[in-house]
């Protein structure tokens, strides 16, 4: 498909193509999904060979996001022949422990991964799809109340980030500093008063909100109470258990889940839907960029090409493994774009 350029704009389409050349090899910050630590007792082949094994399930798991799908058989061939997809691994004793406990860490090879899940067909969940999550924690136990903080140590923010951790869910605290203390108090999340938990959210602009409610009972027994709002979408529920780590786990599993069966994307390896959108909005190089590589960096798009710059506006030719809904439904979670007020299904605006 071809379309015409402007000239006057020849010179932005040029140079802001150069810098996304330039940004395509810089280090992507924040958690490496294709790496894993395990336990071990011993440096043994046989013992290195089943903890590369358990490694790459975790990282199945956390790029599909289908925690049933160790189950299935689908990725046994994988996991029989995980040391292929090795691209290094290393021993560490964990700092301060006593007795000292081993560990292996290893990193997988992203693309033979993901070209493994294609010839499968299992969907698989990208790093650019993982929507930043506001975590609102009350926590009550043998008679203290508090919300967790960005700052804080507790064991329930600990479990809580370690079962992120595993499941590649990015999440953000607050910082319950006197602006938030002022907003939020722990009988609102206690008692399901939200309107000012999520008033008190927009300082921190998070793609998800997830609220929880942990109550350690008088027999002993952890409850547990979520909400995540996504994308103008709540979905609540409820979870018990003997221990702290397992209903932070579950918290967290349910929100993974959640995410990965919206966002997660099943590429076939056949050509899928050719569709044109148009970005309105970008009155800059740096906008221009931003909004490009944005685009090529989705799960869901194949290719991405320029077919005309008008003004502010720029029409893109976009080759998807779906469809265009599914697209949007990436976009809206997402902090470039927005879809247009009162345009057309594939009007999008850059976010401000």
């Amino acid at each position: 498909m071809h379309g015409k350029i402007q000239p006057g704009v020849r010179f932005l389409v040029t140079a802001a193509l150069l810098w996304l050349t330039s940004l395509a090899v810089q280090a992507v910050g924040g958690q490496d999904l294709f790496e894993a630590e395990v336990p071990v007792t011993s440096q043994q082949p046989e013992e290195r060979s089943t903890a590369m094994q358990q490694a790459l399930s975790e990282v199945l798991v956390r790029v599909t996001g289908q925690r049933e799908l160790l189950r299935t058989g689908q990725v046994r061939p994988l996991l029989d022949d995980a040391s292929r997809f090795v691209q290094q691994y290393r021993y560490f004793t964990v700092p301060d422990s006593t007795p000292p406990e081993l560990m292996l860490r290893v990193r997988f090879d992203s693309n033979g991964i993901r070209q493994a899940l294609r010839e499968q067909g299992v969907a698989y969940w990208g790093d650019t799809e993982r929507p930043d999550t506001l975590v609102w924690l009350g926590v009550e136990e043998r008679g203290r109340r508090y919300i967790v903080s960005a700052q804080d140590g507790t064991v329930a923010r600990e479990q809580v980030q370690q079962a992120a951790r595993q499941r590649g869910v990015p999440l953000l605290f607050p910082l319950m500093d006197l602006q938030d203390q002022a907003q939020v108090r722990f009988s609102d999340i206690q008692g399901g008063f939200f309107d000012r938990v999520l008033e008190a959210s927009e300082r921190y602009s998070p793609q998800a909100i997830l609220i929880g409610r942990l109550n350690l009972s008088p027999s002993g027994s952890w409850v547990a109470r979520w909400n995540l709002r996504v994308a103008g979408n709540t979905t609540t529920w409820t979870d018990t258990g003997s221990q702290l780590a397992g209903v932070a786990r579950a918290g967290i599993d349910n929100v993974a889940d959640s995410l990965a069966s919206r966002l997660a994307v099943t590429d076939s390896g056949t050509l899928g839907n050719r569709v044109s959108i148009t970005v309105e909005d970008i009155n800059t190089l740096a906008a221009y960029a931003r909004v490009t590589d944005y685009l090529e960096s989705l799960t869901a798009v194949r290719q991405v090409q320029v077919v005309q710059v008008a003004g502010t506006s720029v029409d893109y030719d976009l080759q998807l493994h779906g469809s265009l809904q599914g697209l949007t439904q990436t976009i809206i979670i997402g902090t470039v774009l927005e879809p247009a007020a009162g345009e057309a299904p594939g009007s999008y605006r850059v976010r401000q």
